[in-house]
């Protein structure tokens, strides 16, 4: 075929340009769950209500209240 020109060069360059600018492709990053993270402060938190104690109940504060930073961050 024949050499390109300096208007075909030019022409592939604005084509491009107006893609990326226009036309954008690129596809949003998944967003990540902490799903299996509050399954498993979910159960701790159940055994330690169950377990009973004073300790235990203060542990089980605790793990609600890490669950419910993670759920209000993650909205």
């Amino acid at each position: 075929m024949y050499p390109e020109t300096y208007s075909d060069k030019y022409n592939k360059v604005f084509k491009q340009f107006i893609d990326d600018i226009v036309r954008p492709n690129h596809i949003e990053p998944p967003k990540h769950t902490h799903d299996i993270l509050l399954d498993e402060l979910k159960m701790m938190y159940d055994a330690h209500m169950t377990i009973g104690g004073e300790q235990n109940r203060f542990n089980a504060s605790v793990i609600r209240a890490a669950i419910n930073v993670i759920l209000t961050c993650t909205k």
